[in-house]
């Protein structure tokens, strides 16, 4: 590893990354490709020290295109729409297709109309339920008497993170990818006459790296290491997010087979105060409905510790009743055999979309899923990998909205 030169190392081996390393293969194919990036630990325990986490490391995601904003509308329909390729590529199955349903206040709801037309924009399938219709549709289910249900009906419901990312990993390596169990502490340029325009990588486990080029997709830990030219730090801001597990019996599994992904607005401005999964077999062998919530209950992370802390909790015990309490308002008769807690976190930045942009000409990022990365990743990943290997923008979507933000360090200061 020390002595090769790849065209492009991928820097961060999550969902974008493994998707990035996926195109990056098809686009390129002769090209010297390589991704990086820690494993998922098999048992956390084994590893106390560890501060490298991700958010994939979870059974559901959400998967829908009705999104009360064009872009990320468009990004997560053309990912969906390669899920089936990919899953038939790798033999990997990531996507469940049971549908998505956003619970609302019927009346005067503009996020419930945005996401209407929406739907219709991209040739959806949907239905519109009052209280009525939706328990007649599914008995499990309620909702208060002045809401609707709309419901998505086909390409929408969940990704497994951790499976999607398999996926995309095993594509890649069938195409020629290196796939390297290691974290990249540095990213320096290097002008030494004998590796001219070649950056340097150093690994956590001691190695020096060479690439031509470098796409850094690395999430909530990006600025907490080396990674970035020396005075940039991106303009994001990592959140905390809090999630409620309810173990189901296997009656209780069997009777919510059906059960699509749900969102729920209790007030008209905003995005939603909820989402709830369906209920999914986890690697336990146990099934789960999962519940977390909107930016009501977020908490705002500075530190790689208070990062890599949270990962290590059942996030914030406090949040754990409520958010099944919601839980149990919509989904009746369940019966739970017991309850925990999960953590994530989720990196914004201010334009509200992801940011994928060169930071220099050879150095390029594709970092801020803004808690929508998962279904949206496999197009993201694509618009990066064409950009960092062309070395400029190449993407028929605007880069504009894409554009890199860096934080101003005086004014951080005053």
């Amino acid at each position: 590893m020390d002595e090769v030169v790849y065209d492009l190392c991928i820097v961060g081996a999550g969902l974008i990354g493994s998707a990035a390393a996926r195109h990056a293969t098809i686009i390129s194919p002769a090209a010297k490709i390589c991704l990086i990036g820690p494993k998922e630990p098999v048992n956390f325990a084994e590893n106390p020290e560890r501060t490298i986490f991700s958010s994939h490391y979870d059974e559901g995601r959400l998967a829908k295109t009705m999104m009360p904003d064009l872009l990320w509308a468009m990004l997560d329909n053309r990912s969906i729409s390669r899920y089936e390729g990919i899953q038939q590529q790798t033999g990997t199955r990531f996507f469940t297709d049971v549908g998505f349903m956003m619970i609302s206040v019927k009346e005067g709801h503009q996020y419930t109309s945005v996401m209407k037309d929406m739907a219709v924009k991209f040739g959806k399938k949907f239905d519109i339920l009052d209280k009525t219709e939706l328990t007649e549709r599914y008995d499990y289910l309620s909702m208060r008497p002045n809401d609707e249900a709309i419901l998505e009906l086909n390409h929408a419901g969940y990704v497994s993170g951790r499976k999607q990312v398999l996926a995309q990993q095993t594509a890649a390596r069938q195409q020629g990818c290196d796939i390297i169990d290691d974290i990249i502490n540095h990213v320096t340029e290097c002008n030494q006459s004998t590796v001219d325009n070649v950056l340097k990588l150093t690994t956590h486990k001691g190695h020096i790296m060479r690439a031509r080029k470098v796409l850094l997709t690395t999430g909530a830990f990006t600025s907490f290491r080396h990674l970035l030219p020396p005075g940039k730090e991106l303009d994001v801001t990592l959140y905390s997010k809090t999630q409620a597990f309810a173990e189901l019996t296997p009656e209780d599994a069997k009777r919510l087979t059906d059960m699509p992904t749900i969102g729920r607005k209790y007030t008209k401005e905003g995005n939603h105060d909820l989402y709830m999964l369906p209920p999914i077999k986890y690697p336990n062998g146990k099934y789960y409905l999962k519940i977390g919530h909107g930016a009501k209950l977020n908490t705002v992370l500075n530190t790689e510790k208070e990062v890599a802390d949270w990962f290590w909790t059942e996030g914030h015990a406090s949040a754990h009743k409520p958010l099944l309490d919601m839980m149990f308002d919509i989904v009746k008769g369940v019966k739970p055999v017991s309850t925990h807690g999960g953590s994530c976190v989720i990196t914004t930045t201010p334009t509200g979309h992801v940011y994928c942009d060169m930071v220099t000409p050879t150095l390029g990022v594709a970092v801020g899923g803004n808690g929508h990365g998962a279904s949206a990743a496999d197009e993201i990943g694509n618009m990066a990998a064409r950009m960092i290997i062309a070395g400029k923008w190449d993407h028929d979507l605007s880069p504009d909205s894409f554009r890199v933000k860096f934080k101003n360090k005086a004014s951080s200061l005053l």
